[in-house]
Parts: structure tokens; C-alpha cells; sequence
């Protein structure tokens, strides 16, 4: 299941996350190894049973993954990802409890709920915080939306999601 579970993320994710994957860890098959033994830990099991209840049940979860969308799609929802990015960074200047701001963090969950298929995106959204506050990412995200544009996505979502 988790060596199934890789094979279909590493077909279906956008070609500059892997890009980053592959630098971080040196090669696909390191990144594999590593994927490996972290998502069999214990604290990454708690971490699929968290997943799992996104989607409402293993069954649902297990018949999005091995049947993803197609590379075409997934690049679709990337492009449209990054567009809502640009709103949302545009609007920094406003404070996150903002409706501009709000509106905007609305449409990026809606995206990826449509995108995941979850039942509910507010899990996943907040994963979208730990990700952007992550030590390693934070440069690259900031690189390509300026300073601090991860704090600010993270500080977005975390005031969307927190007053619902």
C-alpha cells in the first residue's frame, strides 16, 4: 500500500515538487527510501488515519489514490493553485482577517477540495500551514512570492479556517 501509495504521488505531482524532492534528497530513490521509513513511523500512521478521515474512510482515500487525475487535470489544478498564489499574495497588504483575504483562501480550499477530493478540506488546508511554516520550503516559497509570503499563506489559512 505505501510503496503504491509513492509510485502514485510521484506520478501525479507537479514536475517542480518533485524537482524539489529529488534536490532535497539526492535521487528518487533516496526520496523513496526516506518516504518509506518515515511514513511507516508511528507518528506518520497517526498522520494517515488523519488523512484517511479527510476523505471519510479508507476505502474512499484508497480508490482516489489508484485512480488520481490525469497528469493534464493535475497540471490544470496547478496552474490554478498558482493563480489564487498570486491573489492571494497580492492582497498582503491587507490583514488575513479580511474579506479579500478570506475570499481568496475560500476559493484555494474550494480548489483543493475539487482537486483531492476530500470530504472536507479544512484538514488539508491546515497541513497547507505546517507546509508553508516549514524551514526548508519557506526559502523557496518566499523566493518565488517575495519575503514572508509564507508566513503570510500560512497566517491566511490559518484565519480562514479557524473562525469556521
Amino acid at each position: 500500500e505505501v510503496e503504491e501509495m509513492f509510485q502514485t504521488m510521484l506520478e501525479h505531482m507537479p514536475e517542480n515538487m518533485r524537482n524539489i524532492a529529488i534536490k532535497e534528497f539526492g535521487s528518487i530513490e533516496q526520496w523513496k527510501k526516506h518516504y518509506m521509513e518515515v511514513v511507516s513511523s508511528e507518528e506518520m500512521q497517526k498522520g494517515y488515519a488523519k488523512v484517511v478521515e479527510w476523505y471519510g474512510g479508507k476505502d474512499k482515500f484508497l480508490s482516489v489514490a489508484r485512480t488520481p487525475v490525469s497528469k493534464e487535470v493535475a497540471e490544470s489544478y496547478n496552474k490554478r493553485i498558482e493563480a489564487i498564489l498570486q491573489k492571494l499574495i497580492a492582497k498582503r497588504g491587507c490583514n488575513v482577517d479580511s474579506f479579500e483575504v478570506k475570499e481568496v483562501v475560500g476559493e484555494f480550499g474550494f480548489v483543493m477540495k475539487q482537486f483531492t477530493q476530500v470530504k472536507n478540506e479544512e484538514g488539508i488546508m491546515l497541513a497547507h500551514v505546517q507546509y508553508y511554516r516549514n524551514e526548508k520550503i519557506k526559502p523557496m516559497i518566499d523566493e518565488q512570492y517575495g519575503k514572508g509570503a509564507s508566513e503570510f499563506f500560512a497566517q491566511a489559512i490559518e484565519a480562514f479556517y479557524k473562525h469556521q
